[in-house]
């Protein structure tokens, strides 16, 4: 597992990718990491195709969704 802290709009949260396809987004809940969502992001190459796809996919699922 590689492990991403991002600060994104005010937020901390984490994304856990499994080195393939894999990703867990999570947040920081009573001093613990907690899953909040997972998707799937295939064709991925290393570990910065994987932060860019997270930033994508947080940025259109998360943050639109709360209306940032």
């Amino acid at each position: 597992m590689e492990y991403f802290e991002l600060e994104m709009h005010g937020d901390h949260l984490r994304v856990e990718w499994n080195g393939k396809a894999t990703f867990n987004i999570q947040w920081p809940i009573g001093g613990r990491w907690v899953d909040f969502e997972c998707f799937t992001c295939y064709g991925i190459d290393n570990a910065q195709d994987a932060l860019e796809c997270a930033y994508e996919w947080i940025n259109e699922n998360v943050f639109e969704f709360q209306g940032e």
